[in-house]
């Protein structure tokens, strides 16, 4: 009987071992392109990096494997063979110990903010969350401890309030648009205000995805009398963020879904294993793309200039490249691209730094002008006289 189990066992093993050495085989250069999105906030020598260390460890188990069948030759004493599977449950039920111990800690499972991250959020039903309003903070995460003026909206200005009766340059995004780990006259939004001499209006959110700026856009934008361009950050290193589903999310058809709960050990398993299907990430591209024209649309409905602000650190790869041709390309998303250079992030934060928003407010800016901003001005009435 246990020559059975032996053979059975070393039979296992090598299947499992050899079905380990085809998936490392598979992970080359073509596979990645097909399955990991590039983030924004992860430089991609990073991704990569992840994709070598995890195709060398399933090599070496692989192997390890492989040699213990081959080298094993006396019999397996049933004994030991418990042990193993002693060892084998205590790993599974370490999991859910471990989930109930972060979930008991932080009170939510799988939440997709940080609470304790400045700007604060609150949570809200149906986009997830937004800014705690009126409120006046210095950023303790930064050495050069910037300066968030949150007017009574929820927005970010210069020093508030808003009058919302006055032209308004609104600027729509997350935390690269709101100007994490910089002060205002830093920020896309302060410099286009002072390019400009328009009032902007800093809607941005932290962590938002482009189906909750869409939703955010929707409520905050009636509330202005004279909106006279809409600036929306996006680029398809953030498509990422459309995938999860721990926060209120838009399909394909357009329709809202509430967040699902979602487990901490499953968000640290994207974090390691960062890998969607094609058809997952197909269905990303085609939803954003509708996103994007839905705030186009909205803009122009209330008689703003739409314009996406797209962000390219250089030299853009392939993988970006062509995400962004799938959702830009056909002309009907007003869209300007900015390069902006690897090196100009934050020193200890992967946040565009202010030679980054210098670059992007400049191109804003231009690129407005050249849609003819300053001429529709005169030609946007006061929505509180209509």
């Amino acid at each position: 009987m246990s020559h059975w189990i032996s053979w059975t066992a070393r039979l296992l093993t090598g299947a499992v071992a050899l079905l380990l050495l085809r998936f490392a085989a598979g992970m080359d250069e073509e596979w990645t392109e097909r399955h990991l999105l590039p983030d924004i906030l992860v430089p991609s020598d990073w991704l990569v990096r992840i994709v070598q260390i995890e195709r060398f460890l399933l090599l070496t188990i692989a192997l390890a494997l492989l040699l213990s069948v081959i080298f094993r030759r006396r019999a397996a004493r049933p004994g030991k063979i418990w042990r193993w599977v002693g060892v084998a449950a205590a790993i599974l039920l370490a999991l859910p110990a471990s989930e109930l111990a972060m979930q008991w800690r932080s009170g939510r499972a799988g939440l997709a903010w940080t609470p304790t991250d400045e700007p604060l959020r609150q949570a809200d039903p149906l986009i997830g969350w937004t800014t705690i309003p009126a409120r006046r903070i210095i950023d303790p995460e930064f050495a050069s401890r910037p300066l968030y003026v949150i007017e009574a909206h929820g927005y970010r200005v210069e020093t508030g309030p808003l009058d919302m009766a006055l032209p308004s340059i609104l600027f729509a995004g997350e935390s690269i648009m709101f100007g994490k780990g910089l002060n205002w006259r830093d920020t896309i939004a302060g410099r286009v205000q002072k390019l400009s001499g328009i009032q902007s209006a800093n809607l941005a959110v932290n962590a938002y995805s482009a189906g909750q700026v869409y939703l955010h856009l929707k409520r905050e934008l009636p509330k202005f009398h004279r909106p006279v361009a809409v600036v929306i950050l996006y680029a398809p290193t953030l498509l990422v963020r459309d995938l999860d589903r721990n926060r209120p999310w838009i399909d394909r058809a357009g329709r809202w879904h509430a967040a699902e709960r979602t487990w901490y050990l499953s968000r640290l398993g994207r974090v390691l294993f960062p890998y969607r299907t094609p058809s997952a990430i197909e269905e990303a591209v085609a939803t954003d793309r509708r996103l994007l024209r839905a705030d186009v649309a909205m803009a122009r409905a209330r008689g703003a200039q739409p314009l996406v602000l797209v962000p390219v650190y250089q030299p853009e790869r392939p993988r970006e490249r062509a995400l962004r041709s799938a959702i830009f390309d056909g002309g009907r998303i007003p869209h300007v691209i900015v390069p902006l250079d690897r090196q100009w992030r934050l020193s200890s934060d992967p946040h565009p730094d202010a030679r980054a928003h210098a670059a992007m407010a400049r191109a804003a800016w231009m690129r407005l002008n050249e849609l003819g901003l300053l001429n529709d001005m005169a030609a946007v009435p006061d929505s509180s006289s209509l």
